[in-house]
């Protein structure tokens, strides 16, 4: 990158080593591109400042997609976080809005189909794709859909085998931002592996 690296790149460093994750500025784009394509999020140019938190049996990674060139600004800037863990194992994708960085063109792949999980709160706010109604049901289970209720969310969240892809709007790519994106995504993975209750909707 011949550009000066990204405003605020050495305190999102200086926040990572305080706070013991490892720190990479130009992380290696190849794990990153393995994610892809997504469902819902359209593919960044690059990604900038990834900072791994681990923790067994899986670990988290915040990390700013950047949808610019290298050497212009984007319009908007935020952060992500890929979280890896062997509980996570439905696939289905949400988003709540329109946002920057959502998904317009569908050329790699197909979009998933739109379905409905039966909860008439979710239904009414989220759309939500999964390859049918009982893997979004499964996937984003009463105790994940009271979560994010709860903090009126808003943005994309994917789920799939493994793992789990989360933009969460309004969080700036600030020491702030991934701090709160850190601690929201620990809280939703621990919903997330928990057993889905038989039953229950």
């Amino acid at each position: 990158m011949s550009a000066p690296p990204p405003q605020g790149s050495a305190q999102i460093a200086r926040w990572a080593a305080a706070s013991g994750l490892g720190y990479e500025f130009r992380p290696e784009e190849d794990w990153f591109r393995r994610w892809e394509p997504h469902d819902t999020i359209a593919p960044p140019s690059h990604y900038f400042n990834a900072c791994t938190w681990m923790a067994y049996p899986g670990h988290v990674v915040l990390v700013e997609p950047w949808y610019a060139p290298d050497d212009v600004d984007p319009l908007q800037r935020s952060v992500l976080a890929f979280a890896v863990h062997p509980g996570l194992t439905r696939r289905a994708a949400m988003r709540v809005g329109e946002h920057f960085l959502t998904r317009v063109a569908f050329i790699e792949s197909a979009p998933p189909p739109t379905v409905k999980v039966g909860d008439p709160v979710w239904d009414a706010h989220a759309t939500t794709f999964a390859a049918s109604s009982s893997e979004a049901t499964t996937a984003f289970h009463p105790r994940v859909r009271k979560l994010l209720s709860g903090w009126g969310f808003q943005g994309h969240l994917e789920i799939r085998p493994g793992g789990l892809v989360l933009y969460y709007a309004g969080l700036q790519p600030v020491p702030e931002g991934y701090d709160r994106l850190l601690r929201i995504v620990k809280q939703l993975v621990a919903k997330a592996v928990a057993p889905y209750p038989p039953g229950s909707r």
